[in-house]
């Protein structure tokens, strides 16, 4: 298992981890270190965790793609050096960046079969990010790598439908191309039996800080809320570029640490036990080709598994899974509407409506079903 990212924290990954180890799969993890590594080291026989570097975060698109390639040269080392150890049945690769399935260029030689998970599209993710067009070269050179990579690979996942017909209509195809949403592990994430009783209302976010996700219009939307409901909103985690801006907005306004409150990151395995005090999740993701068509959110899935209702913007791929009676929905974007459904919320049996409705998704995307036919995809090989 291979990726570009930090294990612990990665529900996506530690999600086909948790099913190969049920099934006493020998697995090796190559990814980024983090600060919680060392806290929480795992004790399985069967699962080996090797930290290549550390992630970064900044801004420059130099030193982007100067870490990229630092991984992928010291990740391609290893998993090859590992490779005559232990010959890999299988290479499974995590985007971004979608190159990385390059690293894997030796053991596909000697008959390793190779998936490519597309967590997010690079295309989608680049025009988002650094507001780039088609035209330009940067875009040109990332569709090509992406191309090249699929070619490489023997299966394509990615994480949503919308997903899959954007790629498609992109001239990105794949035979062996399969749909693996970003369910939560029944066995972390799963309903919990009380409800919080506290006197206000506690919204939640976690997961990263950057200008896309819109924490910013969450936090002024939940400022102006305030004036009408008695409420606080806590941030989980918020690695990322813009949690040192969204920590000055804060003591500016001086809502930090008693409106707005900041929370360390945690493992997956300690997030559904923090979760269940919260009342309400809120997301608040910008419009962009990223956040219409490619990015389903999964701490929307995980709220839902828990039994916590959310708000959402209307976006198409948030609506494709999830009907106006099942989330909150608000114009992306606008701070006002984000301000009343924030507001509308504070009616109880609004929320309790939103949490019966929203367990449809769950019915109709069971955990147990996608595991099964990602065992069927390893075993049948």
């Amino acid at each position: 298992m291979l990726a570009y990212a930090q294990y612990y924290d990665d529900a996506r990954i530690k999600g086909y981890v948790n099913i190969l180890l049920e099934k006493k799969f020998n697995v090796d993890v190559i990814c980024l270190e983090d600060n919680y590594s060392k806290k929480y080291l795992l004790k399985n026989n069967n699962l080996n965790v090797y930290f290549v570097q550390k992630k970064y975060q900044g801004h420059s698109k130099v030193l982007y793609l100067i870490n990229y390639f630092l991984f992928y040269f010291k990740a391609t080392v290893l998993v090859t050096v590992k490779y005559l150890k232990k010959r890999y049945k299988f290479i499974h690769v995590n985007n971004q960046p979608d190159f990385l399935v390059f690293c894997a260029l030796f053991p596909k030689i000697f008959g390793a079969k190779i998936i490519l998970d597309m967590h997010d599209i690079m295309i989608a993710a680049l025009t988002a990010k650094f507001n780039t067009t088609e035209k330009s070269f940067l875009f040109k050179l990332t569709k090509l790598q992406t191309k090249l990579s699929v070619g490489f690979c023997d299966y394509l996942f990615c994480s949503d439908h919308s997903q899959k017909e954007f790629l498609e209509l992109n001239g990105i195809k794949k035979k062996n191309f399969y749909v693996f949403l970003n369910l939560p592990d029944k066995n972390k994430f799963y309903e919990r039996n009380t409800l919080p009783s506290n006197s206000h209302l506690k919204f939640v976010y976690h997961g990263t800080a950057s200008f896309r996700l819109g924490l910013d219009l969450a936090i002024e939307a939940i400022e102006r809320a305030s004036k009408e409901v008695n409420v606080t909103f806590t941030i989980i985690g918020a690695i990322g570029e813009q949690k040192e801006e969204l920590l000055k907005l804060c003591k500016k306004k001086r809502i930090l640490n008693n409106l707005v409150i900041f929370k360390e990151p945690l493992p997956v395995e300690e997030l559904q036990k923090e979760l269940e005090k919260y009342d309400v999740g809120l997301i608040a993701n910008r419009r962009s080709v990223l956040s219409e068509y490619c990015m389903l959110p999964v701490k929307l899935m995980e709220y839902t598994a828990i039994g916590i209702p959310s708000i959402a913007p209307r976006l198409k791929v948030i609506q494709r899974y999830f009907e106006n009676e099942m989330v909150a929905y608000f114009n992306p974007d606008d701070v006002c509407d984000l301000t009343n459904a924030i507001i509308k919320m504070s009616d109880k049996e609004y929320r309790d409506r939103l949490i019966k409705n929203s367990k449809r998704f769950l019915y109709k995307y069971p955990w147990d079903v996608q595991a099964n036919n990602y065992l069927k995809i390893i075993t049948m090989n």
